[in-house]
């Protein structure tokens, strides 16, 4: 059998173009990426006024505490917490009050162990969402309730 060499019909890409094209490639993708974060981006003129009200109200976890007779840990100023669908935030119309403490995990008193606080305050959704939504239901029922006490015009 005899051999011939091959004999090729285009030419070789330049090494250094292809990486030089590589490169490129993978920055565009890169910046895609950047675009697909967890932001929901800016929230419009009511979604901002909605979130103020939530952050100068009462937590709704601690509103149910109140209303079982149990402790609150709320102590003035909440954060919105934005409800999550997928492991993506659902956007800003989505949000709910929650204290330090039921939405951060940050203790109420100085000193005080977190098994301490989840005795007294019930179950922090930063050490847990499987106890918290045990105790205080789901994000749709507690979206609803939020929705609810806004509308009511009580302080959630």
């Amino acid at each position: 059998m005899k051999r011939t060499p091959l004999i090729r019909k285009t030419p070789l890409v330049a090494r250094q173009q292809f990486v030089a094209r590589t490169v490129v490639t993978t920055a565009l993708k890169a910046k895609k990426r950047l675009r697909q974060s967890r932001s929901t981006g800016k929230p419009t003129k009511g979604q901002a006024e909605r979130i103020d009200r939530l952050k100068r109200g009462e937590c709704v976890c601690c509103w149910i505490n109140r209303q079982q007779g149990r402790p609150t840990a709320y102590f003035g100023g909440c954060d919105a917490h934005h409800l999550l669908s997928g492991g993506r935030r659902r956007g800003h119309g989505y949000t709910i009050a929650g204290c330090p403490w039921h939405h951060r995990g940050v203790k109420p008193y100085d000193g005080m162990t977190d098994a301490q606080a989840t005795e007294h305050f019930g179950p922090s959704l930063a050490h847990g969402s499987k106890p918290f939504h045990a105790i205080y239901g789901t994000d749709d029922e507690l979206l609803a309730l939020q929705e609810q006490l806004l509308a009511s015009e009580v302080s959630p």
